[in-house]
């Protein structure tokens, strides 16, 4: 995992932050195993691109995509996935990224800076 992702901390605050590797997260183990990573350096705080996920994730019909996002709430995780999300083409991802970012668990930013401070808070 330590190939994908790096520490981070940002205002005091620690959090796991991806390293560009493409497509990397493409099954809920995935998440998982970022998970344990993230415990074993003491966050629950992710910021991830939106290119670390396989494109299967960004169709809902494949249930990856409820697969990942059951993770990040069964363990409490806070992430938010930074891009410019140009490979999602259905309107249903798209509203439910709208979605999301009412909540406080996940967040869709099109900006790193916009990411962080949503996660740092």
């Amino acid at each position: 995992m330590q190939q994908h992702v790096k520490l981070e901390i940002r205002e005091g605050k620690r959090y796991i932050a991806s390293r560009s590797s493409k497509g990397f997260i493409r099954a809920p183990q995935d998440i998982l195993d970022l998970l344990a990573w993230g415990n074993e350096n003491g966050t629950n705080l992710f910021l991830l691109e939106d290119t670390d996920f396989a494109v299967e994730f960004y169709d809902l019909k494949t249930g990856l995509a409820g697969e990942i996002l059951q993770k990040f709430s069964n363990y409490s995780m806070r992430v938010a996935i930074v891009g410019s999300f140009d490979i999602v083409e259905s309107k249903r991802f798209r509203e439910f990224m709208v979605e999301s970012n009412e909540g406080s668990q996940l967040r869709f930013a099109r900006s790193m800076e916009e990411a962080l401070s949503w996660l740092v808070r």
